[in-house]
């Protein structure tokens, strides 16, 4: 017996989200200088100017330089003195009837919307208990640079001022990392997998693994092994642990386990083989642990991620329309930055893991939303019992770019 698909007050929450997004995507397209304005106000009262080419040093805008700082900035991802809420994690999305379309003309829901949603109903029941990278003080920062668009980074400069082809990649990749160099206890991974192509299994999972106030043994998957797997395969590689460091999608990068042919091994065959897996994350968690200093940013297993040239310039907040959804702010930085933090234990928590499938109900509803979102949703969900299929997000863009 498996367990519930996501429950119905989650799916619609996550649909609002998904079509209050979609819509500030198409603003920013339509008037991408006020974007750019908010990002070089920010820069200019950092102080910062535009770098010319010096010799090896390549060019760069000033607002490239405090986008730079801003992925590496810590104070701006943690939570303030005395909360302690659980880091979630996402990675790719669900094809859903309602959803807005992709590029390719797909309806698709990212994953960002349900954990979100999760997220803010866990915080309406305790406040300040949960949290996801775009709705801490720096992930929200970037997530309303729109970097992502052509038209934004047209409007900041193209490549002459430093944005570069992959810079939104590069960008999330670090932002990413360093959202998980400052996760404490158990966080929440909203996927059923890491897939080889995620930010989750490039940047997020080897960061947590490193991480001392995390480690493997505390990241949960929200979503139970995929259901298309033999039950031996569930059961054996299906666990939290093994996810966290294996992967299941290309034979050619380490660390692979095929999930249909793996139930044919002999079970000493099997253990060994989960065994090793296992132990690869070991490593990282023990070399941090002995250095006595914050785990740094480490890629998942076998990818490198990019890396952005890392600037000292202090970045204020730059001033974005606050999306709904719950927000926990960080301390200012000067407020933070001369002060190493004292190692803590983190309390326990009141939160509960939820356990999903991924997928919808399947019986049609009508049902209404209980609150309205930013803008319009959808008013119900078509109950199409969709698996998880990996495509692009709604714009064709995002974290885990188009695939």
């Amino acid at each position: 017996m498996t367990s519930e698909p996501i429950p119905k007050a989650i799916e619609l929450g996550a649909l609002r989200r998904a079509h209050a997004r979609a819509a500030a995507v198409e603003e920013a397209r339509a008037d991408p200088e006020s974007v750019t304005q908010r990002i070089t106000d920010a820069a200019i009262e950092a102080g910062l100017e535009d770098r010319a080419a010096d010799g090896a040093v390549p060019a760069r805008s000033k607002e490239r330089l405090y986008i730079d700082r801003l992925i590496r900035d810590q104070s701006k991802l943690k939570p303030p003195p005395g909360a302690h809420p659980i880091s979630a994690f996402w990675s790719f999305g669900i094809p859903h009837p309602e959803a807005p379309l992709n590029n390719d003309g797909v309806p698709f829901l990212d994953q960002r919307f349900i954990a979100e949603e999760w997220a803010h109903q866990q915080n309406e029941r305790e406040p300040g208990s949960a949290q996801t990278l775009e709705t801490s003080r720096g992930g929200r920062e970037l997530d309303n640079m729109f970097l992502w668009e052509e038209q934004v980074i047209e409007a900041l400069g193209g490549a002459k001022a430093g944005f570069g082809p992959n810079y939104a990649n590069e960008c999330w990749h670090k932002i990413s990392a360093t959202y998980a160099e400052v996760a404490a206890g158990e966080v929440f991974v909203f996927a059923d997998t890491a897939n080889t192509r995620s930010v989750l299994h490039q940047s997020e999972l080897g960061a947590l693994c490193a991480n001392d106030k995390v480690g493997p043994d505390n990241i949960r998957f929200v979503y139970e092994a995929p259901v298309t797997w033999p039950e031996v395969t569930r059961s054996e590689a299906g666990t939290n642990a093994v996810r966290t460091v294996a992967q299941f999608d290309n034979p050619a990068l380490p660390r692979y386990i095929d999930p249909h042919t793996y139930p044919a091994d002999e079970p000493e065959v099997r253990k060994a083989k989960i065994d090793g897996l296992l132990a690869l994350a070991a490593p990282a968690q023990e070399a941090a642990a002995a250095s006595g200093v914050e785990a740094p940013a480490v890629t998942g297993p076998g990818v490198e991620a990019p890396s952005v040239e890392a600037h000292e310039v202090e970045a204020p907040v730059v001033e974005a329309p606050a999306a709904d959804g719950p927000v926990v702010e960080a301390p200012p930085a000067e407020a933070t930055a001369a002060v190493k933090e004292p190692v803590v234990e983190v309390p326990q928590r009141s939160v509960r893991k939820p356990l999903w499938q991924v997928g919808f109900d399947h019986t049609p509803t009508a049902a209404q939303p209980s609150t309205p979102g930013p803008t319009a949703g959808p008013a119900g969900v078509s109950g199409a019992a969709l698996a998880p299929v990996l495509v692009s997000s709604p714009t064709g863009t995002g974290m885990d770019g188009p695939s």
